[in-house]
């Protein structure tokens, strides 16, 4: 156990040094996607390709008019916070998660062999970078994509499920206006509160089960790599996250102008369990 750690961090310290500002694996390096593809009319088609895929893997009802949003840093657990939370409720959303996008950009960047060079880069394990740990150079193009596909859903009415971390200050505004420029008339927003230690080692072990199935060959893409950085940057000087204040900050944007709008914040206790440690609820009834 103790050899694993120690080479999962050895592995780990190679993928930050090419995470750095200048580095091959930054999200704003110059050969990201985004920059990349730019005015590529190929590109343009295959975007399109992407769009209308992700919109027909599903279809909820339209007129639903309902929101659930996700906040929290990179390895907080929201995926499986929202499941604990609201569980079956969610059938009839459409959920938005951009890492599904993130695939399908590294699969195409993949076959198109534009970064044969850094997935022939030895780690320390003995092999070399994993197909998903590209993640950081599709991440614009991603973000483009995910909020093209947002605003078709929202503009349908769709039910949706927001998935993200909500640590940009000015999405709290965005999401607001957009969603009640489209006459939606609930939100819901989920925040999973945890502190940045517990992020890292979580982000960390997700990463690293699936980097080992991919060595296995049981997994083609492995485990999508966080690097500290940018789950330091969802943190202050306070243990509780920029994304827990910027779900607070949606909420009461939002119950101004929608009309049923509620904020959990969940953060485990030391048994592991999921407790509410603050709910507001607009209107409030009481």
């Amino acid at each position: 156990m103790t050899d694993d750690l120690e080479l999962r961090g050895s592995v780990a310290a190679q993928l930050i040094a090419m995470s750095v500002p200048g580095g091959r694996l930054h999200t704003s390096a110059g050969d990201n996607t985004s920059v990349l593809y730019a005015g590529e009319i190929e590109r343009f088609a295959f975007r399109k390709r992407v769009i209308a895929d992700y919109l027909d893997r599903e279809s909820p009802p339209r007129d639903g008019c309902s929101a659930v949003v996700t906040a929290g840093a990179p390895g907080a657990g929201k995926t499986t916070a929202l499941t604990h939370f609201r569980g079956d409720d969610l059938t009839g959303f459409r959920v938005l998660d951009p890492d599904i996008i993130k695939d399908q950009l590294i699969e195409q960047a993949v076959r198109d062999g534009i970064y044969d060079d850094i997935l022939a880069t030895p780690l320390a394990d003995g092999h070399p970078v994993a197909p998903r740990e590209l993640a950081a150079l599709v991440h614009h193009e991603s973000t483009q994509l995910i909020d093209q596909i947002r605003r078709i859903c929202t503009s349908r009415r769709e039910n949706i499920v927001i998935e993200g971390t909500l640590s940009w200050k000015g999405l709290p505004p965005r999401l607001a206006a957009e969603l009640t420029e489209a006459d939606y008339r609930s939100i819901e927003v989920i925040a999973i509160d945890a502190d940045r230690h517990t992020c890292h080692e979580q982000a960390l072990s997700r990463w690293w089960s699936g980097r080992r199935r991919w060595v296995e060959g049981t997994d083609a893409l492995g485990g999508r790599f966080t690097p500290p950085a940018a789950i330091d940057i969802c943190y202050s000087d306070t243990e509780s996250s920029l994304c827990t204040a910027h779900a607070l900050e949606l909420e009461e944007l939002a119950a101004a102008t929608i009309g049923t709008s509620r904020v959990a914040v969940l953060r485990r206790n030391t048994t592991g369990e999921l407790d509410i440690t603050f709910e507001r609820v607009h209107p409030n009834n009481e």
